[in-house]
């Protein structure tokens, strides 16, 4: 019941500043402000013992009594922010005319004694409602005993980036069973279409196994792979489109947001024609859903795979076979609890096999109870066991409710907060906090020690310790961006969020019955017996929908409205005159020009094609905290009057010179995310900004002037913790990073600026740094790198083509490790906790690498190898002789570590095709230009100007080889031009300079 609180911990410090307001004393307020802070500081102190108690241990009226209070602390939040926004907020007045001067006066007179009127009003409103309530109270006694308050659990990080493949228990046997089914078939085609169902309860780990098998069979030669999700409420348009972008590795041109699913299944037919695929459809609730998903699956006699997973027995047989997934055994159940509590068996054996019985082999259930009780010492985890409700309801719901109860008040309205977003939505990280301190569920700490992104930081981290929420990598490798939340989880936090009134959903199923039932009376003043006010409201693939002005039923209460994936007509903008969070993605919800009058609004998000122009009156919103957009051509300079503004994420969006000279007032910025055109501008301005925690620039273009003045700006910003900087057009050389102080709490560094050299990253410097992705001049000594001790992440990337030499020691923390434009050698005894190594394979002029070189034996925890193949210039032949040689090597690897191969750019493949058998392709060097050459074996003559003897030779060798792998085996004919002015290796030393030879 901490949902009975609703808004009473924001409306404290409201009332207290308040109070301050010489506006208020002046004019009486102040003691009717007062003896509602008093009335508010009982009815809080009551709310307190009953939040912490679970719902079936209250009575009917205590429940009523919370709800109500609920609404009458919402509604004076409410009005509290509107005294403030419109009486307390006076603008100075600078009309030079008196006679101005006195009118706006005289009016700003009449409206203030309104508001206050107003204010007042809603204070007696309060007061009586309280008094009310607290007869209730008197004749109808509340006894349960509510159990200590729970302080907490500390944030276990190490847990945090965990390789999700360590935590899997008991997964062999289905994992082999399947592999055998998909791969081994009697009495059926090999090469025909095979579609495999996992048919099982929720909770049972079916989307886990199959993306095991999935991630296993990828290793075999798939020309493309998918893995997408139905969902409950399915939208077939979008997840055949999102398959198709998946399949075509998000290099999909086509606009198919017009589509029907008619064009997009014809489309994933053409593309899969000839194609061996393998794809996972994962959570189909009906049957008519694979149906139609099966339309644009052809079957090719090419080998393709399709894995689906359901609860539904009917789906399941749609399919080629079915596999019945099985709880977990006894032993298993153990394991898996053991591994998860740290306990090591020590417990109480009794008690664990009680607890085993309760979570009946469920992972789900098990994985939630055992972080329930991580924490806990042994001797209480009797009374959990003994709290457990037995009976007739679903024991994994039992165990996640049991969960929920225990979270600490100011978590249980962060957790259900989740319920606004669809069924298995990747919900990032920093979105999510923002939101959360927009509705003012994070509360700043007494002695201000962390700002409100901390703390919120550390919310999401315990959600994610308590097994609530589900960790997941978004762009960076080894970065936790943001969550997922499991559809068991989802459905509990959406009933309870419908209970209490505290989310309201529509989507395309449910549309009209929702909007039927949320109709309430239009009438101003408190909730009363049966009404309902919606205060927060998701709107979800509502194509084409109408909401009516009354179905809403007092929009101007409403706190948080989202549109997501929809076309749909809601009520003005500006009657949503409460609304503290507005967020419009890929969805048309009606004119944004009235944007400006949500004065109260404190989190702004427009995505789509509506939003390429934002009203100057956005510049009205002075409480804004957040402000994302995406698609917007240009930052208006209404932009730099939100003084307020704490995070601007706008990375598809650029700002122009004007606004940039203004960008000093966004001092309170402590997150900005930004795509800059007016560089020398920006960089001198950024400096200003010293509160910013999160900065991640994208610059059109940067050279070594420009990037001096950056460092210059960052020299300033000693509160920087995540520092992203990228530039569209780079130069590659230059010292400023020698002068830059990084700052002290830096722990995430993403640049491609001027060649950053390892030897100026040292762990005297970035002693918490834990993700580092940088680009070097030439793959040199990694010594210092192998000293920093927080490191879980490296991304390297150079120029060079030559090998990266990891040292027999250092890398102590490793889990990730990216190499692009360079091979790698590892030495024994490095980098011993290493779990992903990904690295590139050029085949396109160079011969196939030796990846004995690399040594990945020496890797003793590998898991997992990614590898980008570039496959530029190169025939079929070449590409599958390179994919053959990794997977030799990695299956010689004692691990046994999962491959998986990315081909990178097919496009650029040669085919086949192009030449015939007698064709002779005649290929001309010129020796004028030795730095730069790309190899094409093409009908015409070829000039490319090469000058020193040793890269001419390197060039022949590899057309030759072209020529040989081609399998028409053309016959090559290679001439020599200006041998006279080439240069033997001898004649090259250090003071060698190409252009002065080239002028010559």
């Amino acid at each position: 019941m901490e949902l009975a609180m609703g808004a009473m911990g924001p409306l404290f410090p409201k009332l207290l500043q308040l109070l301050e307001d010489k506006y208020v004393e002046q004019r009486g307020l102040k003691r009717e402000v007062e003896s509602l802070f008093r009335e508010m500081e009982m009815v809080h102190a009551t709310l307190e013992k009953v939040s912490r108690v679970p719902p079936e241990r209250l009575s009917e009226p205590d429940k009523l009594w919370a709800r109500q209070i609920r609404e009458m602390s919402y509604d004076m939040e409410d009005a509290v922010d509107a005294f403030t926004l419109r009486v307390a907020r006076r603008e100075p007045d600078t009309d030079t005319s008196l006679l101005k001067r006195i009118s706006r006066k005289v009016t700003s007179t009449v409206k203030k004694i309104k508001e206050r009127h107003h204010i007042s009003d809603k204070i007696r409103d309060i007061k009586n409602l309280s008094k009310e309530l607290a007869d209730l109270r008197i004749r109808y006694t509340f006894n349960a005993d509510a159990p200590p308050v729970n302080t907490g659990l500390d944030p276990r990080v190490i847990n945090l980036y965990k390789n999700a493949g360590r935590e899997l228990v008991g997964i062999e046997k289905a994992r082999d069973e399947l592999l055998k089914m998909l791969t081994h078939s009697e009495g059926h085609n090999n090469e025909s279409l095979k579609i495999i169902s996992i048919v099982g309860s929720g909770g049972l780990g079916k989307t886990t196994i199959a993306k095991v098998v999935h991630d296993q069979l990828k290793e075999q030669s798939f020309d493309c792979c998918a893995f997408v999700s139905v969902g409950r409420n399915p939208n077939i348009t979008n997840t055949l489109g999102e398959m198709l972008k998946k399949l075509q590795d998000k290099k999909c041109t086509n606009d198919m947001a017009s589509w029907n699913p008619g064009q997009i299944c014809e489309e994933l037919r053409e593309f899969l024609q000839g194609k061996r695929y393998n794809i996972v459809v994962d959570d189909v609730w009906e049957t008519e859903t694979l149906d139609a998903i099966k339309c644009a699956l052809p079957d090719n006699n090419c080998g393709s795979k399709v894995i689906i997973t359901t609860r539904n027995y009917e789906v399941s047989t749609k399919g080629t076979d079915v596999y019945k997934l099985q709880p977990l055994s006894r032993d298993k159940s153990r394991e898996l609890f053991c591994k998860r509590t740290s306990s090591k068996n020590n417990g109480d054996d009794k008690l664990i096999d009680k607890i085993m019985d309760k979570c009946d082999g469920v992972p789900l259930a098990i994985i939630a109870i055992a972080s329930l009780l991580a924490d806990r010492p042994l001797e209480d985890w009797q009374a959990v066991y003994d709290s457990l409700i037995v009976g007739r309801g679903d024991n994994t719901r039992t165990i996640l409710l049991y969960s929920y109860y225990d979270l600490p008040p100011y978590l249980k309205p962060c957790l259900l907060y989740l319920s606004m977003f669809p069924e298995d939505c990747f919900i990032l990280k920093s979105t999510l906090i923002w939101r959360w301190i927009a509705e003012g569920f994070v509360r700043p700490q007494k002695d201000e020690s962390s700002s409100l992104l901390e703390v919120g930081e550390r919310y999401f981290d315990e959600l994610l310790n308590r097994s609530m929420i589900q960790p997941e990598e978004y762009t960076r490798g080894g970065v936790i961006d943001g969550c997922r939340v499991h559809d068991i989880v989802l459905d509990l936090i959406c009933g309870l969020s419908s209970e209490e009134n505290f989310v309201t959903i529509l989507d395309e199923k449910q549309f009209v019955e929702s909007s039927e039932t949320i109709t309430t009376r239009k009438e101003v003043g408190l909730l009363h017996g049966s009404e309902r006010k919606v205060r927060r409201l998701s709107i979800q693939r509502s194509n084409g929908q109408r909401i009516p002005e009354d179905t809403i039923g007092m929009p101007e209460v409403v706190r948080s409205l989202q549109a997501r994936d929809c076309l749909i007509e809601v009520p003005r903008l500006s009657s949503f005159q409460a609304c503290r969070v507005l967020s419009v993605i890929e969805s048309s919800v009606g004119e944004l020009k009235h944007l400006g009058k949500l004065l109260q609004l404190r989190y702004l998000e427009i995505t789509g094609r509506d939003c390429s122009e934002l009203p100057k009156e956005i510049g009205n919103l002075k409480s804004l905290q957040t402000l994302k957009l995406y698609n917007t051509r240009e930052l208006p300079l209404a932009i730099c009057e939100l003084t307020q503004l704490m995070c601007l994420d706008a990375t598809s969006t650029s700002i122009g010179k004007v606004a940039i000279d203004r960008m000093w007032n966004l001092v309170r910025l402590e997150e900005l995310r930004l795509s800059v055109t007016e560089v020398d501008d920006f960089v001198v301005e950024l400096g200003k900004l010293t509160r910013l925690r999160v900065l991640e620039i994208w610059f059109h273009d940067m050279n070594e002037t420009s990037h001096k003045a950056l460092i210059q700006s960052l020299n300033k910003l000693k509160e920087i913790r995540e520092l992203t900087l990228y530039a569209f057009r780079n130069f590659v050389a230059g010292t400023a990073w020698e002068s830059w102080e990084p700052p002290r709490q830096l722990w995430s560094l993403y640049t491609n600026l001027g060649c950053l050299s390892p030897k100026l990253i040292g762990p005297w410097r970035f002693q918490r740094l834990r993700y580092l992705s940088i680009t070097v001049m030439e793959a040199g000594d990694m010594g210092n790198l192998a000293l920093l001790p927080q490191l879980l992440s490296l991304r390297l990337r150079t120029h060079d083509n030559q090998a990266f030499t990891f040292g027999a020691e250092g890398f102590e923390n490793l889990r990730i490790c990216e190499v692009t434009g360079a091979m790698m050698k590892f030495q024994q005894g490095v980098m011993p906790r290493l779990e992903s190594l990904r690295f590139q394979v050029s085949i396109g002029r160079d011969t196939i690498p030796d990846l004995e070189e690399i040594n990945l034996a020496t890797l003793v925890e590998l898991k997992e190898v990614m590898v980008q193949v570039n496959c530029c210039d190169c025939f079929h032949g070449e590409l599958e002789e390179a994919e053959a040689v990794v997977r030799r090597a990695v299956e010689d690897h004692p691990n046994r570590p999962t491959l998986q191969t990315r081909r990178s750019p097919e496009n650029l493949m040669l085919p086949d095709d192009t030449m015939k058998p007698d064709r002779v392709v005649r290929v001309r060097l010129n020796a004028r230009d030795w730095r730069d050459f790309t190899i094409y074996v093409e009908e015409t003559d070829i000039y490319r100007y090469m000058r020193m003897l040793s890269v001419v030779e390197d060039i022949e060798a590899s057309l030759r080889r072209k020529a040989a792998f081609h399998p028409k085996r053309p016959k090559l004919v290679m001439n020599r031009m200006n041998d006279d002015k080439m240069l033997l290796d001898d004649d090259v030393n250090d003071n060698f300079d190409p252009d002065a030879c080239l002028e010559s």
